[in-house]
């Protein structure tokens, strides 16, 4: 498997929220903490700066500019960015997700949002390697491309025919998948995972990885797959994504492992050797590490609070 569908296999996306903010001038408002969740919005007229907890200075956004929030951050809309932003909830009547919200009579900027949950497994790890918002200019054909598939869920939703909710479910994912795509062919030298997938030697070792987690590898035949020397591949790597080589793997393997865990009935000394691992005792230690508790202990927890 490629690692942009091996990453997204072991988050799961889930679209649970689509709609409309309608801003009216002079207007800024913030969203809280929205819970390692990430959303996509197309802006479908006027304009708005966005401010997200994380980054410096807002970003001006343009009528059919497509932009990413992927970590979930708190983050503030605003048409006047010299205004305070008021939180959301003090000015919605109702959830989004049921009629559109007008905000100070509206009519200046309107914004198409969807949201997606990912699975509890590890997400903030690969989620929060990604900048804090990815924009898509409206010049670029992707961003219009992308629109589209924003208008078709909202409609979908709205008409609430039948097989309606399904049918806006798998546009979703397209909407993700295609936005994810076109980023990670984007060489323009942004950091993270979907940099690295740009990068055409780390990109080679990335896919080596993802292709056979449980093999045995090592800092040299990762450079090797890239084509480097070994010290030059690990400081460009820890330069892209932000940790080294063997962190990287390390993270994906428990990923993987605890996906499995919640997603199959293999014993952990089955898990352990599928990611390589070929002690037990080893893998528990570093399960514990990095997911804050025992595999064991994780699975009965998953099985626990699973529906019957």
């Amino acid at each position: 498997m490629d690692p942009l569908s091996d990453i997204l296999s072991i988050l799961k996306p889930q679209s649970h929220l689509a709609g409309l903010i309608d801003l009216g001038p002079s207007t800024a408002v913030a969203f809280p903490d929205q819970a390692g969740a990430l959303k996509c919005n197309t802006m479908l007229s006027g304009q708005c700066w966005v401010a997200v907890e994380g980054r410096e200075t807002p970003v001006l956004i343009e009528k059919g500019d497509f932009f990413v929030l992927p970590s979930g951050r708190p983050f503030s809309v605003a048409t006047d960015p010299s205004r305070t932003p008021e939180p959301v909830e003090h000015l919605l009547s109702a959830p989004l997700s049921e009629q559109p919200a007008v905000l100070n009579g509206g009519g200046h900027a309107t914004i198409a949002s969807c949201r997606f949950t990912v699975s509890e497994v590890q997400p903030a790890h690969f989620i929060f390697m990604l900048p804090p918002i990815i924009v898509i200019p409206a010049k670029e054909a992707t961003a219009a491309q992308l629109q589209y598939l924003v208008e078709r869920i909202l409609d979908e939703i709205a008409a609430a025919r039948p097989g309606g909710l399904l049918i806006a479910q798998h546009l979703s994912h397209v909407l993700l998948v295609q936005m994810l795509r076109h980023r990670h062919v984007a060489q323009d030298g942004g950091l993270g995972w979907l940099a690295a997938l740009a990068d055409t030697q780390l990109s080679l070792a990335l896919a080596a990885i993802h292709a056979d987690i449980g093999q045995k590898w090592t800092l040299k035949s990762l450079a090797e797959h890239a084509g480097m020397s070994r010290s030059v591949f690990a400081r460009r790597f820890h330069d892209v994504l932000g940790e080294t080589p063997m962190d990287y793997l390390t993270n994906l393997r428990m990923a993987k492992a605890s996906d499995q865990l919640m997603t199959s009935s293999d014993t952990i000394s089955e898990v352990a050797e599928r990611v390589g691992y070929q002690s037990e005792n080893a893998f528990n230690t570093a399960f514990k590490r990095i997911v804050g508790s025992p595999p064991r202990q994780f699975a009965n927890q998953v099985q626990s609070s699973s529906p019957p």
